[in-house]
């Protein structure tokens, strides 16, 4: 860093400082005066800083559902570039006012100015690369619901094979080039993957016998046969003025079947705790009644994942 001190002395009967006011009929001395030069950094030219570089993404996904002959995806064209970020540092000059000390214990204004690094950056296309990409699923068997998702991305010179969502463990062979790559997988273990949402669904609420009776259907019973479903039911007070009321809620465990009935009372709930949320605000004409309810599988053949369906008809008791 070179360093530059500017300062001016004018002799004309008085000597007066850059910047400030002095009264030399006070006996100040010339170092004194020299000292409240403004200094100025006058840094050597800055280099321009390192390049970091990246890559854009190309990516492509596909979807495949059941099937007992391979499948083939869509040849796809991807395409990457890298870019370059280049940096320039420039010196810029900021000045700001100080108080210095003057005669007689006084306090006079100057200019205090340095040199501040500003860095400018700007992103610069370099490279790009190009190359065709395909999949190839070797025969394997799903189940009616079940689908695989995989994903092929170009990031720089770089094809890759993602699996996003697979029935399978996969091991992946690639053949091609450098201008054509296509990825051939081949099944081995069956992995369990998540319930269908539309497998159970509901069917009818009614009040039979003062007992609360919803009914639902299993459009996979055969598919689950010798597996279990558990439904969660929530019964909720509709209050058409207030918020609906929690009364409870009740799991049922079944063996998968095409159609389950659970029958209940509010007694057969397990409550919640007393709490001024659930307080029935209005109790006076028809109470009204509706389900919250959900799902999920129990076995081995999908994920016990919960999944929630939407509330029933309200029903008057």
């Amino acid at each position: 860093m070179k360093k530059i001190i500017f300062a001016a002395l004018v002799v004309t009967g008085l000597i007066a400082a850059a910047n400030a006011q002095v009264a030399f009929d006070q006996g100040v001395n010339v170092k004194e005066v020299m000292s409240r030069a403004v200094a100025i950094d006058m840094p050597a030219p800055a280099l321009p800083a390192a390049g970091r570089s990246h890559y854009s993404r190309d990516c492509a996904r596909f979807s495949f559902g059941p099937s007992d002959t391979e499948l083939l995806s869509q040849r796809v064209y991807l395409r990457s570039t890298e870019y370059e970020t280049v940096c320039h540092t420039q010196y810029v000059q900021q000045c700001h006012t100080v108080m210095v000390p003057g005669p007689n214990n006084t306090q006079v204004p100057t200019q205090s100015c340095h040199m501040v690094p500003v860095q400018n950056c700007y992103e610069r296309p370099g490279m790009t690369w190009s190359e065709y990409g395909q999949i190839k699923v070797n025969p394997r068997k799903l189940l009616p619901w079940e689908r695989e998702n995989f994903e092929i991305c170009l990031q720089g010179p770089w094809m890759d094979l993602y699996i996003n969502a697979a029935a399978y463990k996969y091991t992946a062979k690639r053949e091609g080039n450098n201008y054509e790559t296509l990825f051939v997988l081949t099944p081995h273990e069956k992995v369990a993957m998540k319930a269908d949402e539309d497998g159970v669904n509901y069917a009818d609420f009614a009040l039979v016998d003062g007992k609360f009776v919803f009914k639902a259907s299993d459009k996979w019973a055969k598919e689950y046969a010798g597996e279990k479903v558990a439904i969660k039911v929530e019964l909720y007070k509709d209050n058409a003025l207030f918020f609906d009321t929690f009364k409870g809620e009740k799991e049922f465990i079944f063996d998968a079947a095409e159609g389950y009935t659970m029958a209940f009372t509010e007694g057969d709930l397990a409550k919640p705790e007393t709490d001024n949320t659930y307080r029935d605000e209005d109790d006076r004409g028809a109470k009204k009644y509706f389900l919250k309810w959900g799902f999920k599988r129990v076995g081995a053949l999908s994920k016990d994942n919960f999944i929630k369906k939407d509330k029933t008809p309200v029903i008057v008791k």
